[in-house]
């Protein structure tokens, strides 16, 4: 292994020192970073444009100026689906990854549970640590407004949070204010969904700031970016009732769903594999599901199994899940 080769998660180590370091605090500006490194801050600003580009770091929703570490249950999955497709670039380790994530949620899991946050990146945490679990949906409700427009960072318009859900088979329901999408980040968003197929729906007004994932939990945000964790039940029947109205209430936003009618994307044929191998279906009876050849399949569970570094389609599929691919 190189001077410059991180520890197998397919970054080089200058970046790999700096998404660690990320994780270490709820958010972090250049000129931090390049005082604790030494480093340029131009260097450090570079990295991050990089770490960024991987879906490993996002802006800050409290601080424009500021930059927080995605958790690593999160972004690291996310990256490793990409690289899997892209056979040029370097491969993070599924082993490394595995264990990176497990440490990292050890470390947290010292500190207590997280039920609560004070601010938007804390929300954001909540969120990513709970959507490695999502089975079936997740709702965002964005009810728009000045205090509540979601902002480059908010959960609501993270990639990484929805491409996770959409990898393990679940759908996203989207349901925004108009005046949300006045904001540039929320157009781009809107963009992405409706190019996997999933727009947003627009209705007003929308009474809650709220993220339900299976229906049976869900993270609420206040007025004043105050999150907390809701499990109990009279309250969870509540927010999905809303969010069922509103679902049926909603129009799909217009120029996401316009524009997207040109550049529609469907989740790579090799992430569909991966999952139906999880479920313990035969390469023909995969082939039917997806309407391809046998060979074809043959050919994408022989490369996922040496990216997976696994010696059977068996735990190849099982690895996929573990490192939480699909």
């Amino acid at each position: 292994m190189g001077d410059d080769t991180g520890i197998g998660l397919g970054l080089d180590k200058r970046a790999e020192l700096v998404y660690r370091k990320l994780l270490l605090g709820p958010r972090w500006r250049p000129h931090e970073l390049s005082r604790d490194f030494g480093w340029p801050e131009e260097e450090i600003k570079a990295i991050l444009a990089t770490l960024r580009a991987d879906g490993l770091a996002s802006s800050s929703g409290d601080d424009p100026e500021a930059v927080r570490g995605i958790e690593p249950c999160v972004a690291l999955p996310t990256l490793l689906a990409r690289r899997m497709r892209e056979a040029n670039s370097a491969q993070a380790g599924p082993v490394m990854v595995e264990r990176f994530v497990r440490l990292h949620e050890r470390a947290t899991d010292r500190l207590g549970p997280v039920t609560h946050g004070t601010s938007r990146d804390e929300a954001s945490t909540m969120v990513e640590r709970l959507i490695t679990r999502v089975e079936k949906d997740i709702v965002f409700l964005v009810p728009g407004g000045n205090a509540s427009d979601p902002a480059d960072g908010a959960f609501e318009l993270s990639r990484p949070i929805a491409d996770m859900a959409l990898r393990r088979g679940a759908t996203v329901r989207s349901i925004w204010a108009p005046s949300a999408l006045r904001s540039p980040a929320c157009a781009r968003h809107a963009q992405w969904l409706a190019e996997q197929e999933m727009p947003p729906r627009s209705v007003s007004p929308i009474p809650i700031r709220a993220m339900i994932m299976d229906g049976t939990t869900a993270v609420v945000v206040s007025d004043d970016n105050r999150a907390r964790l809701v499990w109990a039940a009279p309250e969870l029947e509540w927010l999905n009732s809303v969010a069922d109205r509103l679902w049926e209430r909603g129009m799909p936003v217009r120029q996401a769903a316009g524009r997207a009618s040109y550049t529609k994307t469907r989740r790579p044929r090799s992430e569909i594999v991966l999952r139906l191998l999880a479920e313990g279906l035969t390469d023909d009876a995969i082939a039917r599901r997806l309407g391809c050849s046998v060979r074809t399949v043959r050919n994408d569970v022989a490369s996922a199994m040496t990216a997976l570094n696994a010696r059977s389609r068996f735990q190849a599929g099982v690895r996929a899940m573990q490192v939480g691919l699909i």
